[in-house]
């Protein structure tokens, strides 16, 4: 299908993968069952795989600037809430963020390098010890097993493996500057990886172009 738009396609021998040139940033996020879907179905599989990316990239970051540097911004409600469950951990949120990610990509890592046999099921009920022996242990609070569970499915989400892993590298980053500078760090961190993305060029084309083309006949029509 690729190939038909105009795309370019390497194969390398004695390699399972193949390299697709030129590559957007939408083609990631697009699974191949989107194509013999209706297009209403595939368009909201699309958004929904897009608000996986927010929420598993900015809700840790955004857990940590809440709780420390600006609980103004939130309801009351939840604001006690989170500082109810949060009373028996006896470190700042950011220590706990980092402790239970690294935990859960323990766990990631773990299911992949295991036998299938048991990989599944040795991951599963570690992470279910881990969370409930550490939520009782008072060392985690009960929002942030919550809050990891759910960025560890929604990073899932997303069907194209090397772009999951690189988000999974990226939301520490956006955590370091939630850390140094809270919510206005987060804020900058958004703007710069926007600029940064737009400066990007695969093989002429812009990166950040949200919408799949023929590139055969944007070619024809630049070269005509």
């Amino acid at each position: 299908m690729n190939i038909s738009q105009g795309k370019i396609a390497v194969l390398v021998d004695s390699t399972g993968y193949a390299i697709l040139l030129p590559a957007i940033f939408n083609d990631f996020f697009t699974a191949m069952d989107d194509k013999i879907q209706l297009p209403p179905i595939g368009w909201f599989l699309k958004g929904v795989r897009y608000i996986a990316l927010f929420v598993t990239v900015l809700m840790p970051s955004f857990y940590v600037a809440f709780t420390s540097y600006n609980p103004e911004i939130l309801k009351l409600q939840i604001t006690l809430l989170v500082a109810g469950s949060r009373a028996t951990v006896p470190y700042p949120s950011f220590f706990e963020v980092l402790f239970m990610l690294l935990a859960m990509e323990f766990l990631t890592e773990a299911s992949v390098r295991l036998p299938k046999a048991i990989g599944q099921t040795a991951t599963t009920v570690g992470g279910l010890i881990l969370g409930t022996a550490a939520t009782e242990a008072g060392l985690v609070s009960n929002v942030m097993i919550i809050l990891v569970a759910a960025v560890a499915i929604t990073n899932f989400v997303i069907p194209i493996n090397m772009m999951s892993s690189g988000i999974r590298v990226t939301k520490y980053l956006f955590i370091v500057l939630s850390i140094l500078f809270g919510l206005v760090g987060i804020v900058l961190g958004m703007i710069a990886m926007i600029l940064y993305l737009t400066s990007l060029r695969s093989f002429g084309q812009p990166y950040l172009r949200m919408f799949s083309m023929d590139w055969k006949r944007k070619g024809d029509q630049q070269s005509g």
